[in-house]
């Protein structure tokens, strides 16, 4: 079990607490804030996939409907304006209940508020609370507990046209999105322990007045609903919120247990003899089950449902750092991500032909339906498309699943490619494609020629796209000829072929380093650390470093970890050395990278060094909690496990280990799901054993 606690209030940690202990199912996420807690403390309840604005589009923050205080002979029991004798948050990663303890005291009187919350795994619109209170002095107190509609957004508030409805217990509040028109319910039912009349307060709450009787415990079960874009929608929470209620409280924190008891069965990478890399481990494992996606219209978003940071966009390299978590582990979620790009399609069509170009070109930044949210206006990033690709056909060629292809797969992939043959241009001797004046994962040096990581990523694009095309006629060559002949693709894939063949990409020279892109080589290269110890240069002293071999991002780095078995262990080694003495302050995909590299070029050591301070679990770890939940590097340390330290390949249907050895860590134990099989892998100092069972297990 691994329990997450912070032990005291700081008004200054509470976005960054709010982010960490984050609850979540995928539908919506609740950030880790306290029941008092008001828009000013970041509380936020985040939906995926409902989108709105004009100028700014995000996903939308809702009402905050557990909002609950009391008050106390006229002093506000909150940890804002009044500190507490003893404060406890709690996470318990192994079922997701969010969980306060605080006792507060003045004068003889000792008031403890207790409460949990968690959010119903299988029934993704609904959300459960409890929320107790006792006193060791009979006193008189002022409670407020209701929907909170004063709302934390970051650009704009996106809820209007607000009517609401009060029966007896349960509050409903029916709006619409300000531009999209979107109809959204929240509704709450309150089921008190105790008689209290209430009237209005403000902002949607209530207020109760009443005395409490010494070393009594008070008790508010609370059962939430939301809903959106559903028809009769008003009726359809109303019958959700009943139906819970009936059920209780006891049945759905069991129920809660049961998922999360099967979820982890399967998905758990066990570390041995290292209870810290266990804990980030449990961390990263439990919100990549709790984001997981429930539809076909929704990816997971980089900052995960943490608010509305990022926009709630879905990242370039969600299918490199997330989806192989999903294809490993829940196959069914990773198809829905897969089919969230294949629904994209029709935008990534929209923008090339925008930019002047054929085929596809797929958003930096995607939300609604794959519409383009990143305000950098940057055209030439073109090795999105291949970086989608990647990941899409690891998935199809691990899970079998063929059926992908014949519901858009197989457009999206050769409109890919046709984005590419219209962007490609043939070198002056006419002897190789090259793709010139690309903005790559490195922006240091401004648009540059023949990047390594962009040609590279476009070769296997071009290649996964020949390859599918082939499962597919396997498959049904007549359901093929019917997706091809409208548009001519036959004549395309020749072309494809073509640009394959005389692709430019980079070669290693004779010292085994690959060229970043063209004429990198020739740039200046000023002497650089020879200690052993290896650190990023966090500064250089050039006004013109544009013209130096010093990068933020190395996309060479990427090219290896990416490609592992197409380089042996010197060139990785090499190049590994080399690009890290010039880096500056790499972006968290090129350190995950990097941690990869560093395992399968035997200097597991040092990608340690690195991988602790990506995955530290405390508040001041900027890269993991600053400015939301980096659910893209949480996908990164569950890659770094197992594709770094454990060394994990696959091989079509088939997978080796080859564990890199480090002091901290004794044994790695996970499941991974190929095809049908599942295939359990356990690695210790000098071995790494895989065996497999045809018997699959629930959960996910």
């Amino acid at each position: 079990m691994s329990v997450l606690e912070h032990n005291e209030y700081i008004p200054e940690e509470q976005e960054q607490i709010g982010s960490k202990f984050l609850i979540s199912n995928g539908y919506m996420g609740y950030r880790g804030t306290l029941d008092e807690a008001t828009s000013s403390d970041f509380v936020a309840l985040n939906i995926n996939g409902l989108y709105d604005g004009h100028r700014f589009v995000e996903n939308v923050n809702v009402f905050n409907p557990l909002y609950s205080m009391v008050k106390a002979d006229g002093i506000d029991l909150n940890p804002r304006s009044f500190r507490p004798l003893n404060h406890t948050i709690s996470l318990d990663t192994d079922n997701g209940i969010f969980k306060r303890q605080t006792e507060f005291k003045y004068g003889p009187t000792k008031i403890k508020i207790n409460s949990e919350r968690f959010l119903d795994q299988n029934n993704k619109s609904m959300m459960y609370s409890v929320f107790t209170f006792s006193s060791n002095n009979k006193i008189d107190i002022e409670l407020f507990s209701g929907i909170d509609k004063h709302i934390w957004n970051i650009n704009a508030n996106h809820l209007r046209n607000l009517e609401e409805t009060d029966e007896k217990n349960i509050t409903i509040i029916k709006a619409k999105t300000k531009y999209n028109e979107t109809d959204v319910t929240m509704g709450l039912y309150e089921v008190f322990s105790f008689n209290a009349k209430s009237k209005p307060y403000k902002n949607g709450i209530k207020k109760y007045e009443f005395s409490l009787e010494p070393k009594k415990v008070y008790t508010i079960h609370k059962y939430v609903c939301i809903l959106h874009s559903e028809e009769d929608i008003l009726n359809k929470t109303r019958e959700k919120l009943l139906k819970a209620e009936e059920i209780g409280y006891k049945r759905h924190k069991s129920d809660n247990q049961t998922f999360w008891d099967e979820a982890f069965l399967q998905a758990r990478v066990n570390v041995f003899n290292n209870d810290e890399v266990m804990d980030q481990m449990d961390y990263a494992v439990y919100q990549l089950i709790a984001h997981r996606p429930y539809s076909d219209k929704v990816s997971v978003n980089q900052k995960g449902l943490s608010g509305q940071y990022d926009m709630g966009a879905v990242s370039w390299n969600t299918e490199i750092l997330l989806l192989p978590f999903y294809t490993n582990v829940f196959p069914d979620t990773a198809r829905h991500m897969i089919k969230y790009r294949i629904n994209s399609l029709e935008k990534a069509i929209l923008k090339a032909e925008s930019l002047g170009y054929e085929g596809a070109f797929y958003a930096e930044d995607s939300g609604p339906e794959g519409a383009e949210l990143s305000l950098r206006n940057v055209t030439n990033n073109i090795h999105i498309n291949g970086s989608i690709v990647y990941g899409l056909y690891q998935y199809i060629e691990r899970t079998k699943d063929y059926s992908v292809l014949f519901e858009g797969g197989l457009e999206m992939l050769l409109e890919c490619c046709n984005f590419y043959l219209s962007y490609t241009t043939l070198s002056e001797n006419k002897k190789h494609f090259d793709f010139l004046n690309v903005s790559g994962l490195d922006d240091t040096h401004g648009s540059i020629d023949n990047e390594a990581y962009t040609n590279l990523i476009i070769k296997n694009c071009l290649d996964s796209m020949i390859k599918c095309v082939a499962f597919a006629k396997a498959e049904d060559k007549f359901r093929v000829k019917d997706i091809f002949l409208p548009k001519n693709y036959e004549k395309l894939i020749s072309d494809v072929r073509s640009l394959r063949r005389k692709l430019y990409t980079k070669k290693e020279n004779i010292d085994y380093l690959i060229e970043s892109f063209d004429k990198y080589f020739n740039l200046e290269d000023r002497d650089v650390s020879t200690l052993k110890k290896l650190n990023f240069k966090s500064k250089v002293n050039f006004k013109d470093i544009e013209n130096t071999t010093y990068q933020n991002n190395s996309n060479v780095i990427p090219v290896l970890a990416l490609f592992l078995d197409e380089y042996s262990e010197k060139i990785k080694r090499m190049n590994f050395n080399y690009y890290m003495r010039r880096s500056m302050n790499p972006d968290i995909f090129t350190r995950i990278m990097l941690v990869i590299v560093a395992c399968a070029s035997d200097q597991s050591e040092e990608a340690y060094k690195q991988y602790i301070e990506l995955a530290d679990l405390d508040i001041t770890n900027k890269y993991l909690f600053n400015k939301g939940l980096n659910l893209a590097l949480l996908g990164g340390i569950y890659d770094m496990m197992v594709y770094g330290f454990a060394g994990l390949r696959h091989h079509v249907f088939l997978l080796s280990g080859e564990y890199n050895n480090v002091n901290k860590i004794r044994r790695l134990e996970f499941f991974v799901k190929i095809a049908n099989n599942l295939a359990s892998v356990k690695t210790k100092r000098n071995s790494v054993s895989i065996s497999w069972n045809n018997k699959q297990q629930n959960g996910g």
